[in-house]
């Protein structure tokens, strides 16, 4: 350690810096995964909306007689149920978080203007505390898409089921 203004300070190696640093790259690389699956999850949410939707008054389940149409009106209860709840897990892992690193950072985009100097040591805690930030988010965002995958499919499943019973000739 070497001693600056009266303070200890720990040795910093290069070795220091580039393993903070790549723990912050990876960290957010988790973070845009996660918001990739959520890209693919709303396309998915959208072809099923669409489908349904337009196959809406193509079919004769009201006139099918009260069974049918009963299986139907459940169908599309199901449905609706299924793109609510996944709907609201994929609006939790793309609302965006601003909290700040436990300590401010140079790296984050909140408490960057805090920060001013610093020696080797303090940068390489600064970009282990967003990596710590960083890797919060993106395990609470793969944690609301893994809730979301199962609503989804019951989503599609009903959609697909009730578009068939839909479109039979009954």
């Amino acid at each position: 350690m070497r001693s600056t203004k009266g303070h200890a300070e720990p040795d910093v190696t290069r070795e220091d810096v580039a393993e903070a640093a790549a723990a912050v790259a990876n960290f957010q690389n988790y973070v845009q995964h996660a918001e990739g699956k959520v890209n693919v999850l709303v396309v998915v949410h959208a072809g099923a909306v669409a489908t349904v939707a337009s196959q809406a008054g193509a079919g004769g389940l009201a006139e099918a007689g009260p069974v049918v149409a009963g299986v139907g009106l459940g169908l599309l209860g199901l449905f609706v149920l299924g793109v609510l709840i996944s709907g609201y897990h994929l609006l939790r892992a793309i609302r965006p978080e601003l909290r700040s690193p436990d300590r401010p950072s140079r790296y984050g985009i909140t408490g960057v203007r805090q920060v001013t100097g610093g020696t080797p040591a303090d940068r390489v805690a600064e970009a282990w505390s967003l990596a710590r930030l960083l890797a919060g988010i993106a395990q609470r965002k793969h944690a609301h898409v893994a809730r979301a995958i199962p609503w989804t499919g019951l989503a599609l499943v009903s959609a697909v089921l009730w578009t068939t019973l839909n479109a039979a000739p009954i």
